[in-house]
């Protein structure tokens, strides 16, 4: 049995793509460098007979490599020590948690107009990595705050499989319009298309009101040219007045056709053989 003492240090050594960092594609419309350096989160948890100390320690744009029980060139690094009552000053690091810059991160945009969220800004998530026997994903969420001060970081989940932490700031905010057409491509998608369908139906409703003028008007002009009419009026009346029947007789001409092709015309029609 490992006693207290001498508890394995765990650390993260996977590494694919490209670290974070303020120059990549996904965080030019933001500006991160505003929050640049280490950034610091300490929880402290009553563990009787003694104290559990976690540190989670956030590399900015920048890796981790000032402190000193965290891996170098660390995005995040999380440290947990036990601090016993009769020996305070000497806490034992029990666990190390990091997350190392050349590990693949994946950058999700949120907005206020998405359903399931009321602010904006960006998601920067780590996936599946390799921790002792277990695989560990992170999730630093920041915020648009155009009135924060403090930059600071929240710990909104750690169950030992997932980190969440989030920060409100200015630095989530994108201030260029072009910026935040870019990053809405699912809403842009959307409008023209509604926008289209609505287009085509008032579309054919207009065209089908000129062929009916031209139609009721052309034909009064023809009928008072051939002299069937004494005057233009009469020629515009008269015209109206067919045009009408024809619409009346319209059903029935339709049902008509409809019981020819379908051979649901009545017998009665026929006399027996």
């Amino acid at each position: 049995m490992l006693s207290i003492t001498a508890f394995s240090i765990l650390t993260t050594l996977v590494a694919t793509c490209a670290g974070i960092d303020c120059s990549v594609k996904e965080l030019k419309p933001y500006n991160f460098e505003s929050i640049k350096g280490v950034h610091t989160l300490t929880t402290l948890k009553n563990t009787p007979p003694s104290q559990t100390n976690i540190t989670w320690n956030i590399g900015i744009c920048e890796p981790i490599n000032s402190i000193e029980d965290c891996p170098k060139n660390s995005d995040l690094c999380g440290i947990t020590s036990i601090i016993l009552s009769d020996n305070k000053d000497k806490p034992i690091i029990s666990e190390i948690v990091s997350f190392n810059a050349n590990l693949q991160k994946t950058y999700k945009p949120f907005s206020k107009d998405d359903k399931d969220s009321d602010s904006d800004g960006i998601i920067i998530s780590y996936s599946g990595v390799n921790w002792g026997d277990s695989l560990v994903d992170a999730e630093l969420k920041f915020i648009c705050d155009k009135k924060a001060e403090d930059d600071k970081f929240k710990l909104d989940k750690w169950d030992g499989t997932k980190l969440k932490l989030t920060m409100s700031t200015k630095a989530a905010c994108i201030t260029n319009d072009k910026d935040k057409k870019k990053n809405k491509p699912d809403d842009n998608k959307k409008k023209p298309d509604n926008g289209e369908s609505w287009g085509w139906f008032t579309w054919i409703f207009i065209f089908l009101v000129l062929f009916l003028s031209i139609y009721i008007v052309g034909g009064a002009w023809f009928q008072y040219n051939k002299g069937n009419a004494i005057d233009f009026q009469s020629a515009l009346k008269e015209v109206l007045e067919n045009f009408i029947d024809l619409l009346r007789g319209l059903p029935g001409f339709c049902r008509e056709i409809i019981e020819r092709f379908t051979g649901n015309r009545s017998r009665g029609d026929y006399s027996a053989v």
